[in-house]
């Protein structure tokens, strides 16, 4: 005899596995989606070309003065920011000649003081001697040697203030010598190369680091000739692909540089990219869309629709209430439409645009923007059985 808990042990077993069974014969839920159909529409149409990444920046930061290097604050790969410090060199020498020159300007303020005072005095001379030649309490030629001695002394005051602004001018250049012993960074990048060492001698011009801009980066691609009317409208769209970096960016900030290719007929054509997140590196290869001022029908699905795998772009779209998985081959965009190429899809087809990314092949699917079923009078939907009988039926 089974006692009870066995027994209610074998029904919640029974029970779950009947539900288990249940099911796996329903299948999985559906999802709730949203659709937009493929599109057959007329675009303008590019041309793929080749090219890579350059730096928008790159320099070989020198030093502008003699001396040993005390300080590199920087290695390979380091990120740094503009006017951020990169080396110092030992600059005791001048430090002690800024020293020796502020005192010589102190010494050239007080000759200037001394000769003010000279003038004033040689002033009231002339005044004095002037109401005494009136009264003829003085001679002419006291009078005219008190008025050369009034030029002579405004003559040292004019020496004394050159003399001043030679040594502020010689200070200001001490003080210049000594900024340019602090190395800094001439704009924001990374450092790629380390050119010098702790303790080495550094001349005039020598470099210390290479530094490559990295928040922006130039697409560099060769386009035919016979594609040029395609970019010649200031709002040209090209599209750049860079496999590295697994992104696909779209830009009007396009030049074209007048310096053709005699023998393949190509123009070099620069595409500024922005690189904020610093995910692309100068060198890199590039694939780029440009415009071929043709007009062409061409496939487009929405961008929504477009899901990004390791082994590729996909789409899901509707076969027959459930979800399939297409191949796509991405070209180039259109507004918020790519054009695109697949062995499956076909114009008309619904795509999932919205919860594509959680539905799985084979998954039922339920359009979020399908009408209601119809409610019959007790509130329910109504079945083909309750529906109205013909006569005779």
């Amino acid at each position: 005899m089974i006692n009870a808990p066995r027994a209610r042990f074998i029904m919640v077993a029974a029970l779950l596995a009947s539900v288990a069974a249940l099911a796996v014969a329903q299948g999985p839920p559906p999802a709730r989606v949203r659709f937009d159909p493929v599109r057959m529409e007329t675009v303008d149409l590019v041309r793929e070309v080749t090219g890579q990444l350059r730096a928008v920046k790159r320099a070989e930061v020198a030093s502008q003065e003699l001396g040993l290097v005390i300080e590199i604050t920087v290695e390979e790969g380091d990120t740094v920011d503009e006017h951020e410090i990169i080396a110092r060199l030992d600059d005791s020498v001048l430090r002690r000649e800024l020293a020796r020159l502020e005192a010589q300007l102190h010494v050239a303020m007080a000759v200037i003081e001394q000769r003010d005072a000279q003038l004033e005095r040689r002033g009231r001379d002339v005044r004095r001697l002037e109401r005494l030649r009136t009264s003829g309490g003085a001679t002419e030629n006291e009078y005219d040697d008190a008025v050369t001695a009034q030029i002579e002394a405004r003559a040292l005051v004019s020496a004394a203030k050159a003399e001043l602004d030679a040594a502020e001018a010689e200070l200001a250049r001490v003080r210049m010598r000594l900024e340019h012993m602090t190395i800094r960074a001439p704009f924001a990048g990374e450092v790629v190369d380390k050119l010098t060492e702790l303790g080495e001698w550094l001349g005039e011009g020598e470099p210390i680091v290479e530094l490559v801009a990295i928040d922006r980066v130039d697409a560099w691609i060769d386009v035919p000739e016979k594609f040029m009317p395609g970019l010649a409208s200031a709002e040209s769209l090209v599209t750049i692909e860079v496999p590295g970096a697994r992104k696909t960016i779209d830009s009007t900030d396009v030049t074209v540089i007048a310096d053709t290719d005699p023998l393949a007929r190509t123009f070099p054509i620069r595409v500024r990219l922005d690189n904020t997140d610093r995910t692309l590196r100068p060198g890199m290869s590039v694939s780029g869309k440009v415009p071929t001022g043709d007009r062409g029908d061409t496939m487009t699905v929405s961008k929504d629709a477009v899901l990004r795998t390791d082994a590729g772009s996909i789409v899901y779209f509707d076969a027959g209430g459930a979800a399939a998985p297409a191949p796509i081959d991405v070209q180039y965009a259109v507004g918020e439409r790519f054009v695109v190429r697949s062995p499956r899809l076909q114009p008309g087809m619904r795509t999932i645009v919205v919860g594509n990314e959680r539905v799985f092949p084979g998954q039922p699917l339920i359009d979020m923007d399908a009408p209601p079923p119809a409610v019959g009078e007790r509130g329910t939907p109504q079945s083909d059985t309750d529906a109205p009988q013909a006569p005779g039926a």
